[in-house]
């Protein structure tokens, strides 16, 4: 598996899809051979922007597997009540398996899904491509380095209007874009929050603790649309502010959230554009001798790095994380080891998650194992 050409199929062809099939393309000796989708013209359309013949287009599963017998892979990319059956169903077929995030609607249904891919032989890992952001392994280094000494606290906020209808009466994007979201009882931690919780463990390991509160806002969805979370790992305490229900004026755009790293011997934040492009800020005091009379300026930032705010750079950069999570998962596989987020690991993510919804639920705190 070291040289061979890897042949893959993707199952599912909704909004992401494009991104998925735009990372494959750039993985040295892949290639996505078949596609899958229950609305098979939406497959077919998928399938003649990046080259792919309708003779490998399919509506059914067990259909493609059947006719595609040299795949050693696929990624799926549907809505998480389907993950489970289509990943044991890959799984019987001997085929390795990436999964779109979130894993599965219930832990049960994860460790199933593992369970069975341990079973045959395959690796199951997940797609958590957000970790894979250049701004958070960034950051992941400065804090590794100890940039700024000990880390004490974490803030990431992040408040949109996602789920109230627009000023025009029409209704949010996300619900034409991904109509099932509409209909989930879980949904902003779910669908999105989990990418934060995700990336909070590969910073600072796994949380003891989450304490949370959520609300659900908008009547054009079932689930929550804001939720605050306070997450305990060691002495440093991570606070977690989100929000897709947010009457917020609309800025430039921009991938980053806003977040706060505080350590005892300075900071880091990402700062979402303000006109100039996204920034990661590292602020360090300066040595006592250097400290100038007027001390407001007793403090060194550096601008560590920005990111160009127009829209090019902003999908380049979207991309990217794709592009680097799914050469993390090919890498992994001709190498014969796990990858970041194979889902022994994920499970803990997905852990973490469902205390969350359990703390909001019994309004208490969750200690987790």
């Amino acid at each position: 598996m070291e040289t061979e050409l890897l042949r893959g199929a993707l199952i599912g062809t909704g909004s992401i899809a494009q991104y998925h099939l735009t990372a494959w393309q750039r993985v040295p000796g892949v290639r996505i051979d078949a596609l899958c989708n229950r609305t098979i013209e939406k497959a077919r359309a998928m399938g003649q922007r990046f080259n792919i013949s309708d003779d490998h287009i399919y509506s059914d599963l067990d259909d493609l597997l059947a006719h595609e017998p040299n795949l050693n892979f696929v990624d799926i990319a549907t809505a998480p009540d389907l993950h489970r059956v289509q990943t044991e169903t890959a799984a019987r077929r001997g085929l390795h398996v990436l999964c779109q995030k979130p894993l599965a609607p219930s832990l049960a249904d994860a460790q199933a899904m593992l369970a069975a891919c341990r079973a045959a032989g395959v690796l199951l890992s997940v797609n958590e491509n957000w970790r894979w952001r250049g701004w958070y392994r960034q950051v992941q280094q400065h804090l590794q380095q100890g940039a700024i000494g000990r880390l004490r606290y974490v803030r990431i906020t992040n408040h949109h209007n996602l789920t109230l209808e627009r000023v025009d009466g029409s209704r949010p994007p996300l619900f034409e874009r991904q109509a099932y979201t509409r209909d989930m009882p879980h949904l902003l931690l779910f669908e999105w929050g989990i990418h934060v919780i995700d990336t909070l463990r590969m910073l600072l390991g796994d949380p003891q603790w989450v304490q949370a509160h959520m609300a659900h806002v908008s009547p054009l969805c079932a689930g929550e649309d804001r939720a605050l979370l306070l997450l305990g790992f060691g002495e440093v305490v991570a606070c977690l502010d989100l929000s897709w229900a947010s009457h917020v004026p609309e800025g430039p755009p921009s991938l980053l959230e806003e977040a706060l790293f505080e350590g005892d011997g300075g900071s880091l934040a990402l700062i979402p554009n303000r006109g100039d492009g996204d920034s990661l800020r590292l602020v360090r005091p300066l040595p006592r001798e250097q400290v100038p009379v007027d001390r407001d300026r007793a403090w060194s930032p550096v601008v560590t790095q920005t990111w160009p705010a127009h829209d090019g750079d902003l999908a380049a950069a979207y991309q990217a994380s794709y592009d680097a999570a799914h050469r993390h998962f090919i890498d992994c596989l001709r190498a014969g080891r796990l990858p970041e987020t194979h889902a022994g690991d994920n499970l803990k993510t997905l852990r973490t998650m469902f205390a969350a919804y359990q703390s909001a639920a019994e309004n208490r705190s969750v200690t987790l194992e």
